[in-house]
């Protein structure tokens, strides 16, 4: 909770503090809070001696004897007992800085991550499963929920985690583990999966769920799996291996969950669920029916599934689930505020009233626009309004253009495609329409997409499209549709506006610093269009 957020959350909201009822914490335990009490002074004055000894301690402890779930559990225990000072002190924040308190209630990791799901699914009956590196001890969760009532069926403790083993994957790879998972997935599709046996070595599917049959978690696993790879491994051949180990594990664990509950409908949240390659093979499942992702599946949905949790647990009647229309959640900005922005950087821009077909023009003439407009998105994708648009017709643009952004060059580019011309262009959708609304499944692409729009085919032939209709985002719509009437495509390159490494962009600085450091052609911010100064670097 940061003090920035809260007056937005009270101005957009209609809402006095004296209002609130509760404030919902995605994170347990009542047990570690208990704990923290008595050592929040001494790990406040040592915190960071203290993590590293721990750390030392285990990686000694894993080498003479092999790691433990214990000594696992433990890291988790101080990992929330270091936690603990921060979220002790809400209270205290709040009462300082926004004048007001509120019961401050702890709900399990997981059941939040469940609960954003099942709440946004639109579905009344679901079987509900949740997969991440760990969140209070748990790797997973799987739920049978019927009119709002949650049944716990299994847990997977965070030792056994398999998303996990995809962080360590990552950092071998020279990538940040638990920041550049996706780079895996696209790298992925580069490489054979030749070391898919020896990843089962250590992370497998036993009895309904994953084993840490490697007995390693951390830098112990890191070092252990460095130690079993030969030493002229490919990265793109790991990466494979790791996908395909992700792939064949994950659908098998969520196909035997759903052939159990016997409700084929399913809504997924956790930060493993950001692999739309995963989503994609759970999807062609013959036992799931619909499929599901929440759009905030990673830790940032954490907050709206705790709010979930706690306004069903204290309401009088049953919260029904409902479907997202869109999720542009975020600040948006006035023209006064961009026209300032605009005049602070010295540029010029003119005003055009409609922007809309002018952008499709530009993007038709093999322009890159950066399009900032209304709320920005909630959730790891750009869907629309703070995107870089492009045509998709040029095969080479994946090089080209993330070299601008400094991005990898194998990471493919995302789709925006029109809703009515979506079978056209994509197979199998059926049953993931809505999770499809907001890019985070891939499906495979028909012949006439891979001839038409080789720029967002992969180059395994899928693809992860956001589909748009009218009433969601109508300007944004508009784009894509003048496009489409100019060149007779019904898609084009969306990709996120931000540099490699940065935030997706929030503000008009932001918007018109990304736009002059990406060398990009033009920015779209509200109806203002800006040409680059300094003319977009040479496309090789």
């Amino acid at each position: 909770m940061g003090a920035s957020c809260m007056p937005s959350i009270l101005e957009d909201t209609g809402t006095r503090p004296e209002e609130i009822g509760a404030i919902a914490v995605a994170t347990l335990n009542e047990f570690f809070r208990e704990k923290a009490i008595a050592y929040d002074g001494w790990l406040l004055r040592d915190q960071a001696p203290l993590k590293e000894a721990f750390l030392n301690a285990a990686s000694a402890v894993n080498r003479t004897f092999g790691s433990t779930p214990f000594l696992q559990q433990s890291y988790y225990e101080l990992k929330s007992l270091m936690g603990r000072a921060r979220r002790k002190s809400i209270e205290t924040h709040l009462r300082h800085d926004f004048g007001f308190t509120a019961p401050i209630k702890f709900i399990n990791h997981h059941f939040a991550h469940a609960c954003s799901a099942y709440f946004t699914s639109g579905l009344g009956d679901a079987t509900v499963i949740t997969m991440d590196g760990a969140g209070d001890n748990s790797s997973s969760h799987v739920y049978r929920v019927q009119d709002g009532r949650f049944r716990r069926l299994y847990n997977i403790s965070s030792f056994d985690s398999i998303g996990n083993y995809y962080a360590y994957i990552t950092h071998i790879c020279g990538f940040k583990a638990q920041k550049h998972e996706g780079k895996i997935t696209g790298l992925a599709a580069y490489g054979e999966p030749i070391y898919a046996g020896l990843l089962k070595q250590f992370i497998a599917y036993e009895k309904a769920g994953t084993v840490n049959k490697g007995g390693v978690f951390y830098w112990a696993a890191v070092k252990a799996l460095e130690k079993a790879l030969p030493g002229s491994y490919k990265r793109e051949d790991l990466a494979s291996s790791m996908q395909r180990v992700l792939e064949e594990i994950g659908s098998t664990y969520i196909d035997h969950w759903v052939r159990t509950t016997g409700c084929g409908d399913l809504a997924l949240a956790g930060g493993v669920f950001a692999n739309v390659k995963l989503n994609q093979r759970i999807h062609e499942l013959k036992s799931v029916r619909s499929l599901f992702v929440h759009p905030g599946m990673g830790d940032e949905g954490l907050a709206l599934g705790a709010a979930f949790a706690l306004a069903s647990a204290r309401s009088e009647t049953t919260i029904s689930p409902g479907k997202l229309s869109d999720v542009y959640f975020g600040p948006e900005y006035g023209e006064g505020e961009t026209r300032a922005a605009i005049a602070q950087e010295g540029l010029e821009a003119g005003y055009v009233p409609d922007i809309e077909k002018r952008v499709a023009e530009l993007i038709s003439q093999g322009q890159v626009v950066a399009r900032f407009a209304g709320r920005m998105e909630y959730g790891p994708r750009a869907l629309g309004n703070r995107s870089i648009l492009y045509g998709a017709t040029d095969p080479k643009v994946n090089d080209w253009l993330n070299q601008r952004l400094k991005r990898s060059e194998f990471m493919p580019f995302a789709p925006v495609t029109l809703e009515e011309y979506a079978d056209q262009c994509y197979e199998n959708l059926e049953g993931a329409r809505y999770a499809s609304k907001f890019m985070t499944v891939t499906f495979d692409c028909t012949a006439w997409m891979k001839e038409r729009c080789p720029a967002v085919v992969h180059v395994d032939g899928t693809a992860r499209p956001q589909l748009i209709n009218r009433e969601t985002n109508p300007s944004y719509y508009r784009i894509v549709d003048e496009y489409r009437k100019i060149t007779g495509l019904p898609s084009v390159i969306n990709t996120s506006f931000n540099m490699h490494e940065e935030p997706i962009v929030c503000s008009p600085r932001d918007a018109i610093r990304g736009f002059l450091d990406g060398g990009l052609d033009y920015l779209a911010i509200g109806n203002f269009l800006l040409k680059n100064p300094a003319g977009a670097p040479p496309r090789t």
